[in-house]
């Protein structure tokens, strides 16, 4: 019986236990019940040996399924070390103890030649939980399936990887040893595809589905590599990870340049080479299992390394200060006239539209547009003609490179709920510390979300990053807004019929005098209003645009460009001068956007209750010269909804004012919170920005003893 017990334990078919498998049965079920000449203690040694058998011979059959079915190259590398690892052990020690029996060997063999049973079963004691537990990783990697179907719920590398780490903690030392012997064969089949990536800019040949990078398609452009968080294995910190795509991208675009460079190929092949080979050096200096803070510390390394010596060569130093100039003078409004041409162009889209569906005279404010949808193509047009007549401006002689760019690469999209935009291979880490508030002003150049947005090309996305493109949108738009409002509010006095009558009364009858007079009066409250508007807009305008995004911009772009500096560097240092930017000019206080949106809004509707109370009496009997009602019903009924909407601007003025006064008191006048990403750059962000002076001029413009403001 002990030859069947050895056959049957090195995983082949025995007539002392059955074939089947192990789910639903007791241990005396291991036992083939018809074997003849059984005691009840024989059956019960048996039974265990009957279960170790049965799981080896599982174990064996369903490692080999996964080895040749797999997905991924790391479950496959760890199920054939369960094969040719873990269960060789297991048959060694059946050869062992066959060893002892034939050897006579006193610690197994008693007297008369006689082995007990007892002491062969004894022999295999350790391996009862240690063989569960290969049972349960095997399905825990590949799920059995009775039907023989695709695995839907089969795990990843990383998946697998996380699974062993947390299997070191069963607090048992055999579970332990195995998990980590394990763990050390998975890191290393994981390490393999990173290598390749990290050192070569390439997929996996084998097991891409299972890699963190995948390949993106695009319909706009050249395919984009993509990170897949949930394929990343969980000691792998997010900004490690953004160092692991962020390096293969970069190769990927160094292998794009010098494919496009015989040249450069040849003069820098050599360094490329050296670099090459330290970098190999520092992934096989590392130990197994993977130790997180040494694999950071080795993929910070080649980053750096990587953007020092290679990645700093890509950046021509013209075109970063031409992307850079062309960002503050079109992004941010240094040219003054591009904000002025593009408020007016789209200002007569949206007149054209009105009067295309017959809504000029319908609705109060901007929902005379609601429902109206408008096309991408169409608010480009507004853009296409802003750009004409900043042309119309230029010299001759003189050609302007900021603006050819401009007019070449940005573009005006519409937000249709995407949450992505264009990829790119800076690293997009946001900075939470100056996320930006959830309050948008997107949608008043135009009824729809607009984000003017420029398409960056390669090498300068090795610095820009998606996260830059979407900040700088963001910042356009507010500042567009608060341009916007101050120019409807201003051309109120330019394109106001009732102040130009009162202008000439020589040309008015007794009966029109008296009319215009009774109508200035009524009017009066609302023109006060409009000034006290158009002082705050143009104070905080000239703020924020004057000084703190001069001052934050005079301390980055001299920086930026007085001498070269590697991509990464140079793109965290702009990371940081956004963030500091987006909260000094107050875009990241949720209380002060949502109370300066609510101005907007209500000034918009102001100017379009003023502007129709305007053509309601052009087109009045006044104009026949005969004594009328002052009003008609539709006039008075116009006059009251103004009324009540320079309340709600004079509400909304008080509630900005309000606010920041409340950040006067919590800045203390300083950028406090702006330990911002950047420092180890050598860059230090601009750190003023109070907003005291602000309230100072304000101040200036209030009346004695009351909280109004006039100009």
């Amino acid at each position: 019986m002990l030859h069947e017990v050895l056959i049957a334990l090195s995983g082949h078919p025995s007539p002392l236990f059955p074939a089947t498998g192990t789910s639903g049965r007791s241990g005396a079920d291991f036992v083939d019940k018809a074997f003849p000449l059984l005691s009840s203690s024989e059956a019960a040694l048996l039974a265990t040996v009957g279960k170790l058998a049965s799981l080896h011979r599982q174990i064996r059959d369903h490692a080999n399924r996964i080895v040749s079915q797999h997905s991924s190259t790391i479950c496959r590398a760890v199920a054939a070390s369960l094969l040719q690892t873990h269960l060789a052990r297991f048959r060694e020690k059946i050869l062992d103890v066959e060893k002892q029996i034939l050897t006579k060997d006193a610690a197994i063999v008693g007297a008369y030649n006689i082995v007990p049973l007892s002491a062969v079963v004894g022999e295999f004691d350790g391996w009862s939980r240690r063989m569960d537990w290969y049972w349960r990783l095997a399905c825990f990697i590949q799920p059995l399936d009775p039907k023989d179907a695709a695995i839907s719920d089969a795990a990843t590398g990383a998946g697998l990887i996380d699974h062993l780490r947390s299997e070191l903690q069963t607090g048992f030392p055999d579970i332990e040893t195995a998990a980590t012997e394990l763990s050390c064969v998975a890191d290393k089949a994981w390490l393999k595809q990173v290598s390749v990536w990290l050192l070569y800019g390439l997929l996996p040949s084998h097991g891409a589905a299972d890699f963190f990078v995948t390949v993106q398609k695009s319909t706009e452009g050249p395919p984009s590599y993509v990170l897949r968080r949930e394929l990343l294995p969980k000691f792998v910190s997010r900004q490690t990870g953004s160092s692991l795509l962020f390096v293969g991208k970069s190769l990927h675009q160094v292998k794009q340049h010098t494919q496009n460079s015989s040249a450069s190929q040849i003069t820098h092949g050599n360094e490329d080479a050296a670099l090459l080979n330290a970098h190999l050096q520092s992934l096989s200096s590392l130990s197994f299992p993977l130790m997180p803070a040494t694999f950071s510390t080795a993929i910070s390394s080649i980053r750096s390394s990587l953007s020092q010596k290679v990645l700093q060569r890509l950046l021509p130093p013209n075109e970063i200060k031409l992307v850079l100039n062309t960002f503050r003078q079109i992004l941010l409004l240094d040219r003054g006239e591009f904000a002025v041409f593009l408020i007016s162009e789209a200002a007569e889209t949206l007149d054209a539209r009105r009067v295309e569906h017959g809504r000029y005279l319908q609705e109060p404010s901007r929902r005379d547009l609601r429902g109206v949808m408008m096309k991408e193509g169409e608010v480009n047009e507004s853009l296409s003609r802003t750009w004409k007549a900043l042309t119309s401006l230029q010299t001759e002689d003189l050609e302007d490179e900021v603006l050819e760019f401009a007019r070449e690469n940005m573009r005006l999209e519409i937000d249709q709920g995407r949450a992505t935009a264009r990829p790119s291979t800076s690293d997009a880490t946001a900075l939470e510390t100056a996320s930006l508030t959830n309050t948008s002003f997107n949608d008043l150049l135009f009824p729809v979300p607009t984000s003017l947005t420029m398409h960056i090309r390669s090498p300068l996305d090795l610095f820009i990053s998606r996260y830059d493109m979407d900040r700088y949108s963001a910042l356009n738009a507010y500042l567009l807004s608060l341009r916007r409002a101050h120019m409807r509010l201003s051309n109120l006095w330019r394109e106001s019929g009732s102040r130009r009558a009162a202008a000439n009364p020589a040309r008015l009858s007794p009966e029109a005098k008296q009319l215009a007079h009774t109508r200035s009066a009524a009017q009066r409250k609302v023109w006060a209003t409009c000034c006290a508007a158009v002082f705050l807009l143009s104070e905080t305008t000239a703020y924020f645009e004057g000084e703190l995004i001069t001052s934050s911009w005079d301390a980055f772009y001299p920086w930026a460009t007085a001498q070269h500096h590697d991509p990464e560097t140079l793109g965290r240092a702009h990371r940081a001068f956004l963030a500091a930017l987006s909260y000094v000019i107050l875009l990241t206080d949720a209380a002060y956007t949502r109370a300066l949106r609510d101005l907007l809004t209500h000034i918009d509707a102001l100017v379009a209750l003023f502007g129709r109370l305007q053509r309601l009496q052009q087109t009045s009997s006044l104009d026949a010269g005969g004594a009328t009602d002052f009003l008609d019903d539709e006039e008075a009924e116009v006059a009251r909804e103004l009324d009540r909407s320079r309340k709600r601007v004079d509400a909304a003025l008080k509630d900005v004012v309000s606010r920041l006064r409340q950040l006067d008191h919590e800045r203390l006048g300083a950028a406090r919170y702006l330990q911002v990403e950047g420092q180890d750059s050598g860059f230090e962000v601009w750190r003023g920005g109070g907003v005291d002076r602000l309230l100072m001029k304000l101040d200036f413009g209030r009346m004695t003893g009351g909280d109004e403001y006039i100009v």
